[in-house]
């Protein structure tokens, strides 16, 4: 919560209790006065937000007691109670929502670059599996990170508007309820040019009906760092895409109601039930080798994993990416993703030989990693996994590789400690975040990030297994290979 913020819920808490027990305030219209103008600076300075509605209530209630004599007015007990639980109920909710929703403050970055972003819109001749009409073609929206050189250009606002509506719809909020995040401060500028030099590409993969451009702690920090990073909004598989044109696609949840539908329930249950009561690793895998390459969530990865591919191909040939042209270094192609994302992100490394080295964050592998053998450099990094979740992903990585694979572990780390939840929502019993402090699970994240790709897109001699020893009190496992 912010200073100013603070101060009024504080004002607002004290003052109807001295009311209530009828103690004597002196000056009274000092004291309105003297909130007034507190209440004045917090608009100005801080900004007006929803979450304070609350608050702001209990403060003109305040201000109206303090400047009005009081007047002697006879109330039963059962009038007393009634007021006395209205308050509590306002109180409780001026402090909880500003807490759990704050006005959050992204990570600054610690990298000697600057950072820029640009929307491109892309095309492609595939066809639209998502809808109903058989002549849509798939259309991506992707935001290119880059590192900049800054002259006038003003920092961007956090998260575009098809990110907020669509967060806001899936969780059946009005689409102004997310227009407080105007108040948080990126460190990220609108359109500037690319700055001197050639840099390597990492094209990014968000989590399935997810924000997709809602990482920013991650991908600033590892732009800062001197890498171009093209995040993928994969179209109706995320909360939201908008379009130049200002069409708004949603998350398609007819597609999702069709497909993902009560077949696919029962083979994920029976196989995870069977998974779960078998006596040894081959009878785990017999288990669930079918729903590793059956399962609705495999023709998914595989679709955005050539989402990622057609990326590949227009920033190869496409006018729109020309403003980054003599600044990458093409040969120096790496994909990641979170989730769902960092599974495409295997998918890929196994069908595109232009991806030279890929890291899945956090996601169950579908799709044909289970029957491959990588020959490519490949890292999984996961959360602290509760022992009852079932661990596919150790079957689905049962061949290894030819070449360096790490499996990574941040302890007390949840799913969505490598997005921005944890910040957006400071409510531990919802945001799916581990015990660990968000920022730090950033910077461990971060770290491994950039030094994977340092070292197998630039070549840089560095020692994954010795970053387990840097981290030894932040708690990390590093295995080469599963």
């Amino acid at each position: 919560m912010r200073f100013f913020e603070i101060i009024l819920l504080v004002i607002a808490t004290t003052f109807p209790i001295l009311f209530l027990f009828k103690f004597r305030i002196p000056k009274r219209k000092a004291f309105a006065i003297l909130i007034g103008i507190i209440f004045v600076l917090h608009l100005v300075l801080e900004g007006v937000r929803w979450q304070m509605s609350p608050g702001y209530v209990m403060i003109l209630g305040v201000l109206f007691l303090l400047w009005k004599q009081p007047i002697k007015v006879n109330m039963n007990l059962l009038v007393k109670i009634f007021i006395a639980t209205g308050f509590g109920i306002i109180l409780m909710l001026g402090w909880f929502l500003p807490i759990i929703l704050p006005v959050f403050k992204l990570p600054t970055p610690t990298g000697n670059l600057e950072i820029g972003s640009k929307y491109i819109h892309i095309k492609t001749d595939r066809p639209e599996l998502i809808t109903l009409d058989k002549d849509d073609k798939r259309e991506l929206m992707i935001k290119a990170w880059y590192p900049a050189q800054i002259a006038d250009e003003n920092l961007e606002n956090y998260l575009d508007k098809g990110s907020r509506l669509g967060f806001a719809d899936k969780y059946g909020l009005p689409g102004w309820s997310m227009n407080y995040l105007d108040l948080i401060e990126t460190n990220t500028y609108k359109s500037p040019k690319v700055a001197d030099g050639k840099f390597p590409v990492l094209i990014f993969s968000h989590g399935h009906y997810s924000k997709a451009f809602g990482y920013y702690a991650l991908i600033e920090e590892i732009v800062s760092q001197g890498y171009i990073v093209l995040n993928i909004n994969h179209t109706y598989e995320s909360t939201g895409s908008i379009f130049p044109d200002g069409d708004l696609r949603l998350y398609n949840t007819t597609y999702d109601s069709l497909n993902n539908n009560q077949e696919m329930a029962e083979m994920a249950w029976n196989a995870t039930q069977e998974f779960k009561r078998a006596e040894s690793a081959k009878e785990e895998f017999k288990a669930i080798k079918d729903l590793m390459e059956n399962y609705i969530a495999t023709e998914s990865i595989k679709r955005w994993s050539k989402d990622i591919s057609s990326v590949i191909d227009h920033l190869e040939n496409e006018e729109n990416f020309s403003f980054l042209t003599s600044h990458i270094i093409k040969s120096k192609i790496g994909v990641f993703g979170h989730s769902h994302g960092g599974a495409a992100a295997g998918q890929v490394l196994l069908e595109d030989k232009r991806v030279k080295a890929a890291l899945n964050i956090d996601g169950t592998q579908w799709g044909t990693m289970v029957n491959s053998t990588l020959d490519k450099p490949f890292a999984y990094i996961s959360s602290d996994w509760p022992e009852e979740q079932p661990n596919f992903n150790k079957h689905a990585f049962r061949n290894k590789s030819k070449t360096d694979f790490y499996n990574i572990e941040i302890e007390n780390s949840g799913h969505s400690n490598f997005m921005d939840i944890p910040l957006m929502v400071n409510f531990a019993a919802v945001n799916e975040a581990g015990s660990i402090d968000p920022l730090k699970a950033y910077k461990v994240a971060n770290s491994l990030i950039i030094q994977f790709f340092d070292k197998y897109l630039l070549n840089k001699s560095i020692d994954i297994l010795e970053m387990e020893n840097e981290y030894e009190f932040t708690g990390i496992k590093i295995e080469s290979g599963f």
